[in-house]
C-alpha cells in the first residue's frame, strides 16, 4: 500500500481514537481529585504511623529511633495481650447479634406491600441521623443505677427477682459440676479451654478432603510447631532483638511450608497453634496429645466413610464436643460466686467489675444496624423471582426458604458485615472510652486494644509505642479478613 493510501487510514484511525481518549481523561481528571485526597488525608498517616512505630517520640519535638524495641514491648505487655480477652468475648456476642440485622432484612425483603416496605426501610435509616456521642450518651443514661431505663424495666417486670434468684441458682449449679471440672475435664483436658480448643480441632480437621499418604507429614509439621511455638512465645525479653528476630523469621518460614503443604486450610492452623499455647502454657505435650486426638478421631471416621458422609460426622463430633465445652463455661465458670447486686434492685452496670462485660454485651440492642439490615436487602433484592417461584413449587416453606434459599445467596453480603464487624469491634475505644472511661472502668474489665492504644498515647504520651499497638493490631485484622474471605463461602 501506498504512503498516500496509509495516510488517510492513520487519520481515520486517529479521528476515531481521539474521542474516547478525551472521555478517558475527563473520567482520569474527575477521578484525580478524589485520589489525591486518599492519597494525602488515608494513606499518608497509615504510612506515617507504621515509620512512627520505630520510634519513641512525643509531638511536636522528640523523636529517637528505637528499631523493634516498641513491637518487642508490644508482644510482652500482659495488659495489651488481657485486653483481647474482653474482644474475644465481644467477637464471638457480635457474631450472634449479626442474626437479628439478617432477620430484619429478610422480613423487610418479604413484604409485599412496596409502601410499607418503603416506609419500614425509612425508619431504619431515621436512627443514623442520631450523632454516636448522643447515642452513646443515651446508653450511659440507660445503665444508670437509680434512674436509668434498664433497672426501671427489671424491677417493673420482675426481671431483678429472676436475677436475685439466679445470683444463688447459678454459683449453686457451678459448685455442683465443680467435682466433673476437677476429676474430669482437667486431668484429661487440662481445663475447660483444653476442651473448647479439642473440639475446634476436630472440627477444623474435618475439611479435610483428601487421604494422601502425604496427610501424614502435615499432622508432623502441625505436632512440630505446637512444640516450637511456645518455646518461642516463652523466651525472655531481655534476649537481644535480633536473636528475637531471627527467631520470628524462623517461624515465619515454618508457616510458609506449612502453607505450602496445607493448601487453604493452612490460615487456621497458626492460630488454633497461637490459641493452644496461651490454653496449654506450661504443658506443652498436653497440645500435642490433643492434635494427636482430633488427628485420630478424623482417621477413625474417614476410613469407614467418604469425605461426604465421613466430614460431616467429624464435624458434628468437633461441634458436640466444643458445645459441651461452652455449657461448662457458661453453667460453671462465669457466674462461680453471688454478686449481691440485684436484691437491691439498683445493680451499678457499669461500676462493677463482675457487671460490665454483660453491660457491653447489652449495648445496642436490638442490636439492628442501619448499615447491615440496607447491605443485606441489597443481596435479597437481587435474588431472581424465578428461584423464589421453583422453591414454592418444590414445597419449600417458609423457614427452609430463610436457610436454603436466601441465606446461602446473600453470603457475600454477611461476609462483608462480618468483615465491618471484626474491625469494628477489635478498633474500637469510643464506646469504651465514653461508658467507662480511659480506664476502662473497674478492674480494668472494659479496656479494650483500641482504648489501651489511646491511653498509651494521649494519657502516657507513649506515642511511638501507640503506634506499634496499631501495627500489631493491623496484622491482626488482616489475618481475620483473609480467613473471611477464604472460608465465608459465597453459594450460588
Amino acid at each position: 500500500m501506498s504512503d498516500s493510501n496509509q495516510a488517510p487510514t492513520k487519520k481515520a484511525a486517529f479521528l476515531r481514537w481521539l474521542p474516547r481518549a478525551k472521555l478517558y481523561l475527563a473520567l482520569y481528571a474527575l477521578c484525580l481529585p478524589t485520589v489525591v485526597s486518599l492519597a494525602i488525608f488515608s494513606y499518608y498517616p497509615k504510612i506515617d504511623v507504621f515509620i512512627m512505630s520505630f520510634f519513641r517520640w512525643q509531638p511536636p519535638t522528640v523523636q529517637e529511633f528505637v528499631g523493634f524495641k516498641n513491637f518487642i514491648e508490644a508482644f510482652a505487655d500482659p495488659q495489651f495481650w488481657s485486653s483481647f480477652k474482653l474482644v474475644g468475648i465481644l467477637l464471638v456476642a457480635n457474631l450472634i447479634k449479626l442474626w437479628p440485622g439478617i432477620f430484619a432484612a429478610i422480613a423487610l425483603h418479604r413484604l409485599f406491600n412496596d409502601k410499607m416496605r418503603y416506609f419500614f426501610q425509612v425508619c431504619f435509616v431515621v436512627p443514623m441521623i442520631v450523632p454516636m456521642m448522643v447515642w452513646l450518651l443515651i446508653w450511659k443514661s440507660f445503665y444508670d443505677p437509680e434512674f436509668g431505663l434498664l433497672n426501671r424495666f427489671l424491677n417493673l417486670t420482675g426481671g431483678m427477682k429472676l436475677l436475685d434468684w439466679m445470683d444463688s441458682a447459678m454459683p449453686a449449679l457451678a459448685l455442683k459440676l465443680q467435682p466433673v471440672v476437677q476429676g474430669v475435664i482437667n486431668p484429661v483436658f487440662g481445663g475447660i479451654a483444653g476442651l473448647i480448643l479439642l473440639g475446634g480441632l476436630i472440627m477444623v480437621a474435618g475439611y479435610r478432603k483428601d487421604r494422601s499418604p502425604a496427610r501424614w507429614g502435615d499432622y508432623a509439621y502441625i505436632i512440630a510447631g505446637a512444640l516450637i511455638l511456645p518455646i518461642f512465645m516463652a523466651l525472655p525479653i531481655s534476649l537481644v532483638p535480633m536473636t528475637l528476630l531471627c527467631l520470628l523469621i524462623i517461624y515465619i518460614v515454618w508457616m510458609v511450608l506449612l502453607a505450602r503443604r496445607l493448601g487453604k486450610s493452612w490460615i487456621a492452623w497458626p492460630l488454633l497453634l497461637l490459641a493452644g499455647t496461651a490454653v496449654f502454657s506450661g504443658a506443652l505435650l498436653r497440645y500435642s496429645i490433643a492434635l494427636i486426638v482430633a488427628f485420630t478421631v478424623f482417621e477413625i471416621v474417614r476410613a469407614r466413610w467418604d469425605f461426604f458422609t465421613g466430614g460431616p460426622v467429624v464435624r458434628r463430633i468437633g461441634l458436640g464436643v466444643l458445645s459441651v465445652g461452652i455449657g461448662f463455661v457458661v453453667f460453671g465458670a462465669l457466674w462461680t460466686e453471688p454478686l449481691l447486686q440485684f436484691k437491691s434492685g439498683t445493680p451499678a452496670w457499669l461500676g462493677s467489675s463482675e457487671l460490665v462485660v454483660p453491660a457491653l454485651i447489652f449495648w445496642g440492642f436490638p442490636w439492628v444496624g442501619t448499615v447491615g439490615v440496607l447491605i443485606y436487602l441489597s443481596g435479597l433484592q437481587g435474588i431472581s423471582q424465578d428461584v423464589y417461584e421453583a422453591a414454592e413449587l418444590d414445597g419449600v416453606g417458609p423457614i427452609d426458604m430463610l436457610f436454603r434459599i436466601e441465606l446461602p445467596l446473600i453470603m457475600t453480603q454477611v461476609r462483608i458485615n462480618l468483615i465491618f464487624m471484626t474491625i469494628g469491634t477489635l478498633t474500637a475505644y469510643e464506646i469504651f472510652l465514653i461508658l467507662l472511661g480511659p480506664e476502662g472502668g473497674p478492674g480494668n474489665k472494659g479496656m479494650v486494644p483500641g482504648l489501651y492504644m489511646f491511653s498509651s498515647a494521649f494519657a502516657e504520651g507513649r506515642f511511638g509505642y501507640a503506634c506499634a499497638l496499631g501495627m500489631v493490631l493491623f496484622v491482626i485484622i488482616l489475618i481475620l479478613t483473609i480467613i473471611y474471605q477464604r472460608y465465608v463461602k459465597v453459594d450460588k
